[in-house]
């Protein structure tokens, strides 16, 4: 069966104070057959054992990944159409004036757990492009279950279902995944509770995604449930943003390129909130180079009473000393991204809690972050619209989102800033 894709953008360009923004091309749907994995889905260990009441999962696009490579932008969506879901691979070689047909890539009849926040996860190197997405549990009443991975060798066209990264600890749920690629290969981290404990796993490929060397774990308790976000330098060497537990701030670990081997570096916000739950927010991380500087972008969350909300930060060691919090967003901001080009312009997006939903917010910095540019709603104001996440081109920025209005189904939203 053969199921609609639900992307959709808004066609009417809004011209904001500084900038402006320029519809997109519209995906078209498949006019034949996709390819799919000829394997079998992974089932959880204990399934037969006990089954909890799952929730039913919205329709439309529920998960949403984007990677640029080089000039290439690659994004997977989560798709759920009348009670049957679909992941769909699509690339854009223009800067995403255009995009390829949708290909699904799972096996017909795997079963997902889509949320936003819980993404299913993508990157790309050359000819190779790696998916990561977790498949419906049965033993939990969040219906986390196992991850699957999924490879493809001819940049997208036909897909093989690559080896499990999580080896020593393959029935347990993994969750909160996140791939990124570069010279040294793909790279992997994602949650599991393999030590009685919620902790940070990393894996890594050579070989495009079909195998995964044993996995280590580079920090052994963490926060259950808030995404990762992992990023890296033109030497390769690998930097992972999660947050941490005990105080539940968040961290950055960077793993060596050349030896592997990882190194706590610092808290990035200094916020000491000590929380036992999970608020369910990670952040944002992007890198700039200029000589042998390397200096790190991030956007960070505390939830901590008397410093409630987003904080933009820098560091312009590599991650080691950072700058003092800078706090973004009017009112209650939550979940963010951000990217930088390659003259150090930034754009930062976070979506804010208002009277009608979420409403997705920008803001620009053209120098380096030390002063921010007045924000920018992009979102319609009868949407509930969240997640952002950003990319940067040649000629500004593009902006993707998932957005519904009451009563609809979640729909995929692009905007370019110039």
């Amino acid at each position: 069966m053969l199921v609609r894709t639900l992307l959709s953008l808004a066609l009417v360009a809004v011209a904001v104070s500084g900038c402006s923004t320029q519809p997109v091309a519209v995906v078209k749907t498949p006019a034949a057959p996709t390819k799919h994995v000829k394997a079998e889905t992974p089932a959880p260990a204990h399934q037969a054992k006990k089954k909890h009441r799952m929730h039913k999962q919205e329709s439309g696009i529920l998960s949403l990944d984007v990677f640029k490579e080089n000039h290439k932008i690659h994004i997977l969506t989560g798709i759920n159409d009348q009670g049957v879901s679909t992941l769909q691979y699509q690339r854009s070689d223009d800067q995403g004036r255009s995009w390829s047909i949708p290909v699904n890539i799972a096996p017909q009849g795997t079963v997902f757990n889509f949320r936003r926040g819980n993404d299913s996860q993508i990157a790309a190197w050359g000819n190779n492009v790696v998916v990561a997405w977790m498949n419906r549990g049965y033993t939990n009443r969040h219906g986390s279950g196992p991850m699957s991975v999924a490879y493809s060798h001819d940049q997208g066209k036909t897909w093989s279902l690559g080896e499990m990264a999580a080896s020593q600890w393959k029935n347990g749920t993994h969750a909160f995944m996140e791939l990124t690629a570069n010279e040294k290969g793909m790279h992997f981290v994602w949650l599991d509770s393999r030590n009685g404990k919620q902790g940070l796993q990393y894996a890594h490929s050579i070989n495009g995604g079909e195998t995964w060397k044993p996995e280590t774990t580079l920090d052994a308790k963490t926060c259950y449930c808030c995404w990762n976000t992992l990023a890296s330098d033109s030497q390769n060497n690998l930097y992972a943003l999660y947050r941490d537990k005990e105080p539940s701030d968040m961290a950055l670990i960077k793993v060596a390129a050349n030896s592997g081997v990882s190194k706590r570096l610092a808290r990035v916000g200094a916020f000491d909130w000590e929380f036992q739950g999970c608020p369910h927010v990670g952040g944002g991380l992007a890198i700039h180079e200029q000589g042998n500087q390397v200096q790190l972008h991030a956007m960070v969350s505390t939830m901590k009473p008397e410093k409630a909300g987003l904080y933009y930060l820098s560091s312009s060691d590599g991650g080691i000393h950072w700058t003092p919090e800078q706090r973004m967003g009017q009112g209650m901001a939550v979940h963010s991204d951000i990217a930088v080009n390659d003259s150090g312009a930034l754009l930062a997006s976070w979506d804010v809690a208002g009277p009608n939903g979420m409403s997705i917010v920008t803001s620009q910095s053209k120098d380096h972050g030390k002063t921010w540019l007045n924000e920018t709603v992009l979102s319609k104001p009868d949407r509930d619209a969240t997640h952002p996440k950003v990319v940067a081109v040649d000629e500004g920025f593009l902006v993707f989102w998932t957005e519904k209005v009451e009563g609809g189904s979640k729909q995929l939203q692009i905007k370019k800033l110039n």
